[in-house]
C-alpha cells in the first residue's frame, strides 16, 4: 500500500460530508430534541461536549467503503462510562451528550465555517454558544482537530517532507492555539477540557516491504514534530491532552509482535500492528486502506481519554 491517496480520500470524504449534512446544523437539531426529552423530565440536566473531526463523529466506513458516522465512537464510548458514573454518583441528575463534531473538519473550517452547517456559522461558534447557553452545566468537552489540516498538506506521499511537516505543524500550533482560547473563554471553571493528538495511520506503510518500511520509519519522525506541535499547544492553553499517540505505541519499531497477514507480515512491529489491529488501514479494497479507527480503535482512544480524566482534579 502506498502512502494516502489524496484523490481517492478527497471523493470519499465528499460522500461524507453530503451525508454530513443530514447531521449538521445539529446545534439546532439537538437542542429541539433535549426541549422534547425534558417534557416531564424534572432531572438536573448535563452535557458532555464533543468536538472535532470525523473521530469525533466515529466515522468508519461500512462494508462497501462508504464512510459514514456512527455511534460507537470514541465520544459515544466515553459518555456512556462518564455518564454511568456521574448519574450514580448523586440523585436525579442526567448526563447528556452533544456531538458538534463535522467530518474532514480542519482548523480553518472549525474558525471560518466548512462543509457542515451551523446556525451559530461554524463549529467554534456553536461550541462556544452551547457553552454560554449552558453555562455552569457543561461537565466535560473533548476535542480532536488538526489531523485532516497534517493530511491535507500533502507532506507524506512517496516521501517525506519534513520542511512541509515543520511549516503545517507549526500553522496547526497557531490556528488550535486560538480556538483554545476561545473555548477557554467560553466554558465555565467548573467545565473540564481535553484535547488529544493523533495516531499514525502512515505507518502502514511497512507492509509494502523495504521501501515501505523507509517510508513508514520517516513518518514516525514526522508524526513527532505534529504531536509535538499539539501536546505544546494544548499545554500553554492549560488544556490536559490525551496522548492517543502514545496509547497506539506510534514510536516502537522494535517489539515484535505476530499478524495475521500473510509472509513476510506474519510478524510486525508492534506500532505497525496497532494501526492494523485498531483502523482499517491494512484492510482491502472496498473497507479499506482507510484511516478511521475500528470500534477497537475507537475504545483504546476513549480509555486513553478517561484516563487523563480520572488524573484530572
Amino acid at each position: 500500500m502506498k502512502a494516502l491517496d489524496p484523490v481517492r480520500h478527497a471523493a470519499r470524504y465528499s460522500v461524507l460530508a453530503t451525508a454530513a449534512l443530514a447531521v449538521a446544523g445539529c446545534d439546532a437539531a439537538n437542542e429541539a430534541v433535549d426541549a422534547i426529552n425534558d417534557i416531564g423530565n424534572d432531572a438536573d440536566v448535563f452535557y458532555y461536549v464533543s468536538l472535532g473531526d470525523s473521530l469525533s463523529v466515529g466515522v468508519r466506513p461500512n462494508s462497501s467503503g462508504t464512510l459514514l458516522p456512527t455511534n460507537d465512537g470514541y465520544a459515544d464510548q466515553l459518555f456512556d462510562q462518564v455518564r454511568a458514573e456521574f448519574e450514580a454518583a448523586g440523585p436525579n441528575r442526567e448526563l447528556r451528550l452533544e456531538k458538534l463534531g463535522c467530518p474532514g473538519e480542519t482548523l480553518d473550517d472549525m474558525i471560518n465555517g466548512g462543509s457542515c452547517l451551523y446556525l451559530a456559522g461554524s463549529q467554534l461558534d456553536a461550541a462556544v454558544d452551547f457553552l454560554g447557553d449552558n453555562a455552569g452545566r457543561v461537565l466535560l468537552l473533548t476535542i480532536d482537530i488538526g489531523g485532516n489540516d497534517f493530511r491535507n498538506a500533502d507532506c507524506i506521499t512517496d516521501a517525506v517532507d519534513m520542511n512541509c511537516v515543520t511549516d503545517v505543524s507549526g500553522q496547526i500550533a497557531t490556528d488550535l492555539a486560538t480556538v483554545l482560547a476561545a473555548l477557554n473563554d467560553a466554558a465555565d471553571p467548573a467545565a473540564t477540557i481535553v484535547g488529544m493528538n493523533y495516531y499514525n495511520p502512515y505507518l502502514s506503510s511497512w507492509l509494502d516491504g523495504l521501501d515501505g518500511e523507509v517510508l513508514a520509519t520517516a513518518s514516525a519522525d514526522a508524526a513527532i514534530i505534529f504531536n509535538d506541535a499539539l501536546s505544546s499547544t494544548y499545554a500553554t492553553a492549560g488544556i490536559a491532552m490525551a496522548d492517543v499517540y502514545t496509547a497506539f505505541e506510534s514510536d516502537n519499531f522494535v517489539t515484535r509482535v505476530p499478524s495475521p497477514l500473510p509472509p513476510p507480515n506474519d510478524e510486525l512491529p508492534v506500532n505497525v500492528a496497532n494501526i492494523c489491529t485498531f483502523t482499517y488501514m491494512c484492510e482491502p479494497p472496498p473497507v479499506g486502506p482507510d484511516i478511521h479507527a475500528n470500534v477497537s480503535g475507537y475504545s483504546l482512544i476513549a480509555e486513553t481519554l478517561l484516563a487523563v480524566l480520572r488524573a484530572t482534579p
